[in-house]
């Protein structure tokens, strides 16, 4: 099982890609260790270990006297031919993403400004009317809009995005997205937020996505000549902190078989060994991801017996709420479903209004299905599930992906969904309405429906969390859900 880049490798390859187009040039001393780790939102320990790979790969030379010195010379035609080579392997996935950061991600940032803490926006009227804004960079800026969500999943989405598309194109020169970012957006936000008006924000945030596209697009069209490779970079996204931690990789990979039936209730598992040679981790690494099955309630596992899957009916007893590993994987759910919920409405949108009669027909009969196998409360995420299949943009189906699977740490609370038998009727209603928008292709009826069916589900799943003793899920109630 194969994780994606640590951080530190992903901060290095940032910085190697600024030296190769010269934005660092030879003889520039880079910033400090705790400057650029500031800059860049990582520990110092990420950035030094970014700093060591460069100085392994006889990039820079570090002292302690005068610092972190580029030492490699590239030439203009390297420089040329680096920028080429770059964005070439990039094309597809560079626009693609580009192009979905307005469904993605637009309605969360907008918000997000509007639950940043009244007393910041105080404090910045004060500095405004003495004319002494402090100066900050257009990501911390957008950052303190991520962070008032209190979702550290989205944040690192955020990251990642900033890390593959827009740094390396921000410091492009001649790049009239970054003027329109300098010079446009970033006082004019800033001003929106201190006068609270925030529907001119809104306008404002989604032109700032639009604008990207735009320019990355005609940037392609008029400085990149090098054609794309057969195989081009992808863009990969690693929910968890840190790309080694395999384990939870596993147990979501169990848990999603024991929900799918290949693994039913009140048969074992395959022994450790067995598992270790199949998922292709050690022994202790399955031991780790079987323990945390066994804390959500999915598993019971006993000595010289093996892993038992649990009926559905034993899940919640054999849960334990007060494990923190347990906790954290709920809170994962939580932040998933919050960020499903406030990216749902755009990206059903867009989805509906991309797709064929063919399509349309498809998601009408998978709707149907489930409807007549009578699990109503599935209707949410089957509807976010075609989401994932049939987004017009790779970007947002790979995303999409990664936060449905999560929404399986939730598998402890699905006997408590079932048994609230008062949601029924709302559920029949939205199969309903889903089915008549879908016949008559109405995506803004769809996606309006949409967004309301997943508040409801947030809200609800939020109470069952604080109701279990997870107090921490509150912080996720923000203003605009």
């Amino acid at each position: 099982m194969k994780g994606n880049m640590e951080r530190y490798q992903v901060v290095y390859s940032v910085l190697k890609t600024h030296i190769q187009f010269g934005i660092y040039g030879f003889g520039d001393v880079l910033p400090s260790i705790e400057n650029a780790a500031a800059d860049f939102f990582v520990s110092v320990d990420t950035m030094r270990a970014a700093y060591q790979q460069l100085q392994r790969d006889g990039l820079v030379t570090i002292s302690t006297n005068i610092g972190t010195t580029v030492v490699r010379n590239y030439g203009k035609e390297e420089i040329e031919q680096n920028i080429q080579m770059f964005y070439a392997q990039r094309k597809n996935i560079l626009i693609d993403l580009s192009k979905s950061l307005r469904p993605l991600l637009g309605h969360a940032q907008w918000i997000g400004f509007k639950n940043i803490p009244a007393e910041i926006y105080g404090n910045l009227r004060q500095l405004e009317d003495s004319h002494s804004l402090p100066q900050t960079t257009t990501f911390e800026h957008v950052v303190r809009a991520y962070t008032a969500l209190g979702n550290n999943l989205l944040f690192r989405l955020v990251w990642q995005i900033f890390m593959f598309c827009e740094n390396p194109f921000f410091n492009m020169r001649d790049n009239p997205w970054r003027t329109f970012i300098i010079k446009d957006f970033l006082p004019r936000s800033w001003d929106c937020c201190i006068k609270q008006d925030w529907d001119c924000l809104r306008e404002l945030v989604y032109a700032s996505q639009d604008s990207l596209s735009l320019a990355l697009c005609r940037f392609y069209d008029e400085k990149i000549t090098m054609p794309p490779p057969e195989q081009e970079v992808a863009f990969q996204w690693n929910s968890y902190n840190k790309a080694s931690q395999i384990c939870y990789s596993l147990a979501m990979d169990l848990l999603v078989s024991i929900n799918n039936g290949v693994y039913p209730a009140d048969t074992l598992l395959p022994s450790l060994n067995k598992l270790s040679q199949e998922k292709q981790v050690s022994v202790s690494t399955v031991r780790r991801a079987l323990s945390l099955l066994n804390g959500v309630g999915a598993t019971k596992s006993a000595k010289r017996i093996g892993t038992r899957v649990l009926p559905s009916h034993e899940i919640v007893k054999n849960c334990d709420f007060k494990n923190p590993a347990v906790r954290k994987r709920l809170l994962d759910m939580a932040q998933s479903l919050q960020f499903l919920t406030l990216s749902c409405r755009d990206v059903a949108e867009g989805t509906i209004q991309a797709l064929t009669e063919d399509g349309l027909q498809t998601c009408r009969k998978r709707l149907a299905a489930l409807k007549n196998s009578q699990q109503y409360e599935l209707i949410g995420y089957a509807t976010l599930e075609l989401l994932k299949c049939f987004a017009p943009y790779k970007a947002i189906r790979t995303v999409y992906k990664e936060l449905l699977q999560l929404l399986f740490w939730g598998y402890s609370l699905k006997d408590i969904w079932k048994t609230d038998e008062g949601r029924i009727h709302y559920y029949l209603s939205c199969f309903e309405e889903f089915d008549l928008f879908l016949a008559e292709k109405d995506a803004a009826g769809f996606s309006m429906k949409l967004e309301e069916l997943m508040a409801g589900e947030f809200h609800f799943t939020i109470e069952i969390m604080i109701s279990q003793g997870i107090h921490e899920a509150k912080k996720l109630l923000v203003i605009g859900i």
